[in-house]
């Protein structure tokens, strides 16, 4: 056997750590260690908050959604929580564009792990809604519920967003809790089993008991009144002077008679739901407002001219085919003026009202279809020319569309007369942009599904080569 050989290793010194600072190796390193940890503790728990130096802050209000506004500057609508640079702020609360709050907060620095658990401070505004909130909401509620009364089915997509329940949480803590008037107006655009379940949770919110119309549908029973046999009135011939031109006319002897027929207790054949109505003698024009007679408003009022268009979109007061394909200098003078919106006739009357001394409007609904009664062959105009006056004003059914001035209410035919009326002084006090009736067809319909009970509507700055207008005065 061998043995094996033990290899010497190298004398090497000890390593001696030496004292710093007079103070021994153990008690300074313990000191590194400690600031060592301490630098990291600030790194990680602490820095990241200074150089990010905001804080979660949550805002809530007693008037339900309204929003805030942060040093002028949009935030979002309560109740919302969003990162807000550390320092003093400026707060305003405002329901639809008007202020019902305003003070300045002061938003700390957090320092400490904020970033992993994050503290979060809290803002409230007790303040309820003032007059000028208050006619905004209700306001809002009425155009929206005629938006949304057009949308008779949601899904997963199409989601219907609870229009009564958020005015009811906007004036459920103030004054204005049981002002009803654009409430109960606004419950005549009901025509989903989705609204209606909105506009009954928002009457218990605000406690107004009030039966909507909408519950009396019934799909298995009919409604409405009908004409035994439907009355012929004779017209006679008239007209409306100006200095421009002169407006053929005839004049309506007073009527009472069925608006409608019977129909089915469902939305939306309810539409045309008959009810007795009564009209005034009044004066109709035989034919459509033509394009030389629009021209001349024009040369009057340039600010409703097609090189103002942008501006009257701009306004809301019509769209991009304002006037489009209409051409003054082109020889059809007399043909219908189309492509104008309801806010374009409704001045045009106005002008001429001026004129003329006389009240000149858009025929009302009842005034078109007292017109009708007039024409006893019931006529069909299947061409945009329209045929000659002789006993009765041309092409109320077919040509175009005639724009009325009567706005539209999806119940009004079911509803009470009182009811409706009210709704209407409600619509017309907060001046809400609601759809206008249009009524009698164009060219390009078919006839047999068009009648003088048909009712058709149109928002009110849009504009259509199917639509045009013509006038009635006292």
């Amino acid at each position: 056997m061998f043995a094996k050989k033990t290899k010497e290793l190298p004398k090497v010194d000890p390593v001696k750590i030496k004292p710093l600072f007079g103070m021994k190796p153990g008690l300074w390193l313990t000191i590194a260690y400690i600031l060592a940890l301490l630098l990291i503790l600030f790194l990680v728990a602490v820095l990241p908050d200074i150089i990010d130096a905001h804080k979660r802050v949550t805002f809530t209000s007693d008037s339900g959604t309204v929003a805030v506004y942060l040093d002028d500057v949009y935030q979002g609508g309560t109740p919302f929580t969003r990162k807000i640079k550390s320092g003093t702020h400026q707060v305003s609360y405002r329901l639809n564009g008007y202020e019902i709050d305003s003070f300045s907060i002061k938003v700390g620095t957090p320092v400490f792990f904020n970033w992993l658990f994050p503290r979060t401070q809290s803002v409230s505004s007790s303040a309820t809604i003032n007059q000028e909130a208050f006619d905004a909401v209700s306001l809002e509620l009425l155009e929206k519920a005629n938006a949304y009364s057009a949308i008779l089915e949601y899904d997963s997509v199409h989601r219907y967003p609870e229009i009564f329940t958020k005015y009811a949480n906007n004036v459920a803590n103030s004054t204005f809790r049981t002002s009803g008037d654009a409430f109960e107006a606004a419950s005549l655009f009901i025509t989903t089993d989705e609204m209606l379940k909105d506009f009954e949770n928002a009457a218990s919110i605000i406690g107004i008991n009030l039966l909507p119309v909408y519950k009396t549908l019934d799909q298995s029973r009919t409604t409405g009144v009908q004409d035994a046999q439907t009355p012929v009135l004779k017209a006679g011939k008239t007209s409306l002077k100006t200095e421009w031109f002169t407006i053929d006319g005839f004049t309506i002897p007073e009527a009472d008679f069925s608006n409608g027929k019977t129909v089915k207790a469902t939305f939306p054949e309810i539409m045309e739901a008959g009810k007795t109505v009564h009209t005034d003698a009044f004066n109709i024009g035989s034919y459509l407002i033509t394009e030389s007679q629009f021209q001349q408003f024009i040369a009057s009022n340039p600010q409703w001219g097609k090189d103002n268009k942008d501006e009257l979109i701009a306004k809301g007061l019509a769209d991009e085919y304002y006037l489009s394909g209409v051409d003054f200098s082109s020889g059809t003078a007399n043909r219908p003026v189309n492509n104008i919106s309801w806010y374009a006739a409704d001045a045009f009357c106005k002008w001429l009202s001026a004129a003329t001394g006389r009240n000149v409007t858009l025929p009302s609904e009842n005034q078109w279809m007292a017109a009708c009664l007039s024409d006893s062959e019931g006529g069909y105009q299947k061409s945009l020319m329209p045929s000659a006056a002789e006993k009765a004003p041309a092409s109320l059914l077919g040509g175009l569309w005639d724009m009325t001035s009567t706005r539209f209410v999806p119940l009004s035919r079911i509803a009470a007369d009182s009811q409706v009326e009210k709704a209407v002084e409600v619509l017309d006090r907060y001046e809400a942009e609601t759809d206008m009736v249009v009524k009698g067809g164009s060219y390009v319909n078919d006839q047999s599904e068009i009648s003088m009970y048909t009712t058709g509507l149109t928002s009110r700055s849009f504009c259509s080569s199917f639509i045009g207008f013509r006038i009635a005065w006292n």
